[in-house]
């Protein structure tokens, strides 16, 4: 008998940030380990994802970006949403003291690779991956 595969569901990762190649990067590192990664190129694009998108596991947030910044966006979502995880990733000293500002965990740029897997794998899991992720730093 021939059965029907049960579709895998992604799991959903946003990313905030105004680079669109680190956008891209993020993009081809996490997808190969069952992530579906939405994108939002400031805080500002980032609400209605948010507010339309409730099972999304983590948040990666750049902080410098235009319009709404980093910061901005976080407090924002710290207002509605206390316990889940953000990732700020930032090439700035980033004063995490604000509690409406705590991030999960601060890592600094350039970032590596091996240590941002290992935090989207501590709040998401990772899967095995389809395909090798690039060994690069952005």
């Amino acid at each position: 008998m021939i059965r029907a595969r049960k579709t895998l569901k992604l799991r959903k990762l946003l990313v905030i940030d105004d680079d669109e190649r680190t956008v891209i990067w993020y993009r081809e590192l996490l997808t190969p380990y069952g992530f579906q990664v939405l994108v939002a190129n400031d805080g500002e694009q980032a609400i209605p994802l948010v507010e339309t998108n409730p099972d999304i596991q983590l948040v990666i947030l750049d902080l410098a970006m235009p319009r709404m910044d980093g910061r901005q966006w976080l407090r924002w979502f710290r207002s509605r949403s206390k316990e889940s995880p953000v990732i700020v990733i930032t090439g700035y000293e980033f004063d995490s003291s604000e509690q409406e500002l705590h991030p999960a965990v601060v890592l600094g740029k350039p970032v590596d690779v091996a240590e941002l897997l290992d935090m989207v794998g501590l709040f998401c899991g990772l899967g095995t991956p389809i395909a090798t992720p690039r060994e690069t730093t952005t």
